[in-house]
């Protein structure tokens, strides 16, 4: 896949939405990109791009939030939600200059998070982000998260969804049986094994890990805690990425042993993303990689990678189409 460009379309997780409290304005910098994320009054989290088109002055530092739109630091000139000039205080006849406009962005917020549609080709959004009925309800604890910096690609995080493989000498977990659904824009992997924590003890798990698009899984887990997890990356430039995790609980007892176990379970998370991590900033990217009979579907899960990258060439005639070939897609 060397010859894809750029990011992927999706939705991805720019921030918890706890993180955006109403009148907060906040610099992010994301595919390359300067961005600044505020709320509104209204309640809205709104993107634009960070550069003031009057003078280029960054509105994350030092802008403020007036009603639903945002206030440049430097001359005050005012911008809506959706990126028009609305107002320049000391212009003498009141006229705004036909280029006064920043880009907005797309930006859904859901269970929890505040997610933007990236596009190359700046097309709207073609799907949405589903709605956790576990969000916000009391059998569950809230999101407990967590977020790291790693230098690498999101298509290497995302080769986890097939690489049944790894769990074993990476993670400690055995694999009892294993399985990829690829749908649409969906992706979803089946797993039963038997996991020994970094920290000690035996648990047997069964999980539903799911991605909506090419960064936003989420995992339905079964074991001795019943738990959602998320698992999110979002890349910061070509080399760089923020992968975001996180748990929530079903609550067993009271809130304080909760939020013990919660915390263990983002330790035993961090820990695991550590081991990836060693792995992830030094491996070195495979097109046609040597698979054997024990690997999982690589051929599918790239075919299916792809389609986040409208106008990657089209896998030659001979690319893999089962897991014991090589794999030119």
């Amino acid at each position: 896949m060397k010859e894809l460009i750029g990011f992927g379309t999706g939705w991805y997780i720019i921030a918890v939405a706890d993180e955006m409290p109403v009148g907060k304005v906040v610099p992010m910098k994301y595919f390359a990109r300067d961005l600044v994320a505020y709320r509104g009054e209204g309640g809205a989290v709104h993107v634009l791009d960070a550069h003031c088109p009057h003078l280029g002055a960054h509105l994350g530092y030092g802008g403020t939030v007036v009603g639903d739109t945002i206030r440049c630091p430097f001359h005050a000139w005012r911008f809506s939600s959706s990126g028009t000039c609305v107002e320049i205080p000391y212009s003498l006849n009141g006229k705004i200059p036909p280029r006064a406009c920043i880009r907005s962005w797309h930006v859904r917020e859901r269970n929890g998070f505040v997610f933007l549609w990236y596009d190359r080709f700046d097309r709207p959004p073609t799907w949405e982000i589903p709605v956790m009925e576990e969000v916000g309800s009391p059998e569950w604890t809230p999101w407990v998260m967590n977020i790291l910096e790693i230098r690498t690609q999101g298509r290497e995080v995302i080769e986890n969804v097939a690489d049944k493989a790894h769990f074993g000498p990476v993670h400690g977990v055995a694999c009892e049986s294993f399985e990829n659904e690829f749908v649409d824009h969906i992706a979803i992997q089946h797993m039963v094994g038997l996991a020994q924590p970094l920290y000690g003890g035996v648990d047997h798990i069964t999980t539903t890990a799911t991605y909506y698009g090419p960064a936003y899984q989420i995992t339905e887990m079964e074991s001795f805690l019943h738990n959602r997890l998320v698992n999110c990356h979002t890349p910061i430039d070509e080399d760089r990425l923020h992968l975001r995790f996180g748990v929530m609980l079903r609550r067993v007892g009271n809130d304080e042993k909760m939020q013990k176990y919660a915390a263990t379970y983002i330790k035993n998370l961090q820990d695991g993303f550590a081991q990836d991590r060693r792995i992830w900033e030094n491996k070195k990217w495979r097109d046609r990689p040597a698979l054997c009979d024990g690997d999982g579907p690589f051929g599918a899960l790239r075919r299916w990678y792809r389609q986040f990258y409208p106008d990657a060439p089209a896998p030659p005639p001979d690319a893999a189409t089962d897991p014991k070939e090589q794999i030119e897609s």
